[in-house]
């Protein structure tokens, strides 16, 4: 079940802590500005309130795997990442638009083999599991599932039989709406230059996070280079990369 969404102090009380803490934001977040702050603009209030409205929503319940049958819990791993794909897939049925869960322990350092090993079978089933039900939801073709890391490992083991930070190429999988399933898209060089440069010889189809992004948007039929003005009114596009039409269906 989702923590911190049940006040731990009588209603009264409650709404009176409310009121103090958007003073102190509104009042810290003016504090050194020249221009006078307009509430409006800075979303603070109506972004507690739509938490306060989240906390007594009849759609928490979507959170809470419990009363689920064994062998559905099973299939998606007795993990709390397993669990958490599952309540991905009853938070997408309610029409939760955005769903994110993560899986920590991939900095491997040192034992990167064995510690691979071992997320991959926290991962593996989960991840399969929400693809799974997902189509037999009639979901998957309007919903796009997305696997990824913030960067990719180094090529090299090192001393420690592990694997460093290398943000020069990273693998993410997609599926769902829009999105051809069963292909492979670039690749980067098994070993990194010999002369020490940071970064990867013939990679093949390079692209960058922004390029993921927009083909994205498009898959879901949104016009990904849409440029929107801020509250403050700052022009900002949706994404700034370009669609890989390679992967569209």
């Amino acid at each position: 079940d989702i923590p911190d969404v049940q006040a731990r102090v009588p209603e009264p009380r409650f709404k009176r802590r409310l009121v103090n803490l958007q003073d102190v934001v509104e009042t810290e977040f003016a504090r050194g500005r020249l221009q006078k702050l307009d509430e409006h603009k800075t979303l603070h209030r109506s972004t507690i309130e739509f938490a306060r409205n989240m906390m007594s929503s009849d759609q928490l319940k979507a959170f809470s795997v419990k009363d689920t049958p064994k062998s559905l819990r099973d299939e998606f791993g007795d993990t709390e990442f397993g669990r958490g794909c599952l309540a991905a897939m009853q938070l997408i049925k309610v029409g939760v638009r955005c769903v994110e869960v993560t899986l920590n322990g991939w900095d491997t350092h040192a034992k990167n083999f064995t510690g691979h090993e071992t997320q991959a079978k926290i991962l593996d089933p989960a991840f399969a599991a929400l693809i799974r039900h997902l189509r037999e939801e009639k979901l998957l073709e309007h919903t796009i599932v997305l696997c990824g890391g913030e960067f990719g490992r180094t090529p090299r083991v090192n001393g420690l039989d592990g694997r460093d930070h290398w943000p020069h190429g990273f693998t993410i999988a997609l599926a769902g709406g829009g999105i051809a399933g069963g292909r492979v898209y670039g690749a980067t060089a098994s070993e990194p230059n010999v002369d020490g440069k940071d970064h990867l010889p013939d990679v093949t189809n390079p692209r960058n996070v922004a390029d993921i992004h927009a083909t994205i948007f498009h898959a879901l039929g949104i016009q990904y280079d849409k440029e929107l003005l801020t509250p403050i009114g700052r022009p900002m596009k949706l994404s700034e990369g370009q669609v890989i039409r390679e992967l569209l269906a």
